[in-house]
């Protein structure tokens, strides 16, 4: 058995449905305004925008980790952490507008990559703040824990974009 096999058996949790319902109604609010769905779902790309745009968070909070390691370079790695925040809310966005495209039991997946996510910006919110009032230490823990909990979100991102046979089209795909 290889480490990620067991990643699928998410599929039959029926206790992510309740859950899935909350993605289900925030997929359609993010996605009503048609130009909004378009950009998030990558159509001007042909490409789903969610993986692009994830990109940016996960680059800034590991750097941020890696300055951590290193003597005076607090300040730097308090605004990568700040920069991970902020651009946090685009990737989010797009991926409730490929959540919408995903069968039901692809959501159960989904439900437990949004939740590990989530779980990883509350712990950079929370890093920043420690940064920001003097507790540093805390903030480099905090903040590190974030990475570790983002980790186990891209596993299963990762999943839903290469291995489920409902992951989301690329926009357009019969005409390329």
């Amino acid at each position: 058995m290889r480490p990620f096999d067991q990643i699928s058996a998410l599929e039959r949790v029926t206790a992510f449905d309740a859950p899935a319902g909350v993605l289900n109604t925030l997929s359609h609010v993010v996605s009503k305004p048609p130009a909004l769905r378009r950009t998030l779902a990558g159509e001007p790309f042909g490409h789903s925008a969610h993986p692009m745009l994830v990109q940016i968070p996960i680059g800034a909070w590991v750097s941020a980790g890696w300055l951590d390691c290193l003597p005076r370079t607090e300040k730097s790695a308090a605004i990568l952490t700040g920069v991970g925040i902020a651009s946090a809310l685009p990737a989010i966005a797009a991926g409730l507008v490929d959540y919408g495209t995903l069968d039901r039991r692809t959501k159960r997946i989904a439900v437990v990559h949004a939740a590990a996510n989530t779980i990883s910006l509350a712990c950079q919110i929370a890093s920043l703040r420690d940064r920001m009032t003097g507790r540093l230490r805390r903030g480099q823990w905090i903040g590190f824990a974030g990475t570790l909990t983002l980790s186990v979100g891209g596993v299963l991102g990762g999943h839903l974009a290469h291995k489920l046979p409902g992951r989301p089209a690329a926009p357009n795909a019969a005409s390329h």
